[in-house]
């Protein structure tokens, strides 16, 4: 499934969009340049059913500088996240699921 990420170069951050969701952006705030790797999983790895792939597009002016760099490092951060994920990270979760509801009823027991 390939989804399309939308680069916006704002006045205080560079924003990162899903196309393919009706609200929610991540941001790296330019006065810091932090990236929060927890929002990044939220919005764009957590309760996948399948491997996703990402393109990053730019949706501005041609990148710079500090742009083209937070642009590209993001972009291989998307390309190493997706191409890590195998068959093997859905059955984990799946299972880890299902022992988790397991071990809850061991415990109502």
């Amino acid at each position: 499934m390939k989804r399309q990420v939308s680069f916006t170069d704002e006045a205080e951050a560079y924003r990162f969009t899903p196309q393919y969701k009706e609200d929610g952006a991540f941001e790296i705030r330019k006065d810091t340049l932090v990236f929060n790797s927890n929002d990044f999983y939220q919005l764009f790895f957590k309760g996948l059913d399948a491997k996703p792939k990402y393109e990053v597009v730019n949706s501005g002016a041609e990148l710079k500088g500090q742009a083209k760099h937070v642009f590209d490092t993001v972009s291989d951060i998307f390309k190493k996240a997706c191409d890590s994920i195998d068959g093997s990270w859905f059955s984990k979760t799946k299972e880890s699921a299902a022992e988790a509801h397991d071990d809850f009823n061991d415990i109502d027991s």
